[in-house]
Formats: C-alpha cells, structure tokens, sequence
C-alpha cells in the first residue's frame, strides 16, 4: 500500500581523490534508509553532479548544477582529501562553491576533511595542498568540521553523523507542519 513519506536529499560534493569515501556514503545514506526510513516516514536520496546533472550550455557549469539540482540539497556533505577542486568563476571550487551556497540558505552542511596517507608516485601538489589549508582555516572559523585518518573512520563518523543530522532536520520539519 503506498505511504508518504518526507523526501530530504543530500548533496555529496567532493573533488574526484575521494572516491572510496563517496562509494561509502551511499551505502550509509542506504543503510539509514533501511533502518531508520519506516519509523521516522523519511527518506534520503543521494544527489551528485554524476547522476543529476544533464548536458546543457549557456552558463557557467557550476551555474547549471546548482540550477539542476544541488540548490534542492537539504544536506551538503563534502569531503576533501588532497585535492578542493577546479574554481568555478565564484568560488575557488565546485563542492566550496555548493558549501557557501547552502549555508546562505541555512542548510545543514557537513564538511570532512581527510588525514590519511596517499600511495602515489609523485608528492602532492604544494600549491593545491596550500589552497586546501586556506579554505580549512577559512571554514574553520565558522563551523564545526570533522577529520579521519582511514577510510574506517569516516565510515564510522558519518554513520553517526548522518543519524544526529537526519534526527534534527526531521525533527524540524515535523515541527513545521
């Protein structure tokens, strides 16, 4: 029989070095579902530019996107390793690009910041490290974020930030109803 249920999408913005770590949170936001979905009526849907932005021309890329979808982000939740990506005209990167504009809009936005080794050939590019600790410092001053050290230890830190935010947003929503 069908059911209404309350529809909250998460926006992962992240450059392309954390691709295990994006594997992960869709697993997370799966698992929240599976657990959590029935008792809170609630579900989660994983949005990124992979699977919701489409070809289009006539504005800046980072433009289109946000039109497309990453504006609808209840949640953004960014991740960052060594790399925080191409600037985009406004901002210094697509994901800091997202982060700004959801914070404008009084979203819940959850920022990491990874710790762990790479395995490369070539040593990390100073000038991309450097920009990486500009926008830390930046976004530091104003918000809480969180660091791991292993691919483990995100999984475990967003399992359980996932459900202290998704509590409060759905919290928030039935109040406004």
């Amino acid at each position: 029989m069908p059911e209404t249920v309350q529809l909250f999408r998460i926006l992962l913005a992240a450059p392309s070095d954390v691709t295990e770590e994006q594997a992960l949170v869709a697993d997370l936001i799966s698992e929240w579902n599976v657990q959590h979905g029935d008792s809170t009526e609630a579900r989660v849907e994983l949005m990124n530019w992979r699977t919701h932005s489409h070809p289009e021309s006539g504005k800046r890329a980072q433009a289109l996107i946000n039109r497309q979808f990453a504006d609808r982000a209840d949640i953004v939740l960014a991740i960052f390793w060594r790399r925080l990506g191409s600037p985009t005209g406004k901002a210094s990167s697509g994901t800091v690009e997202e982060i700004e504009r959801a914070r404008r809009r009084g979203k819940k936005v959850m920022v990491y910041f990874s710790q762990r080794p790479g395995i490369e050939k070539e040593p990390p590019d100073s000038r991309e490290q450097a920009r990486m600790e500009r926008f830390k410092r930046t976004f530091g001053r104003n918000a809480l974020y969180g660091t791991y050290g292993s691919v483990q230890e995100f999984q475990t830190a967003v399992r359980k930030d996932l459900a202290l935010v998704m509590r409060e947003v759905v919290e928030t929503a039935r109040k406004k109803r």
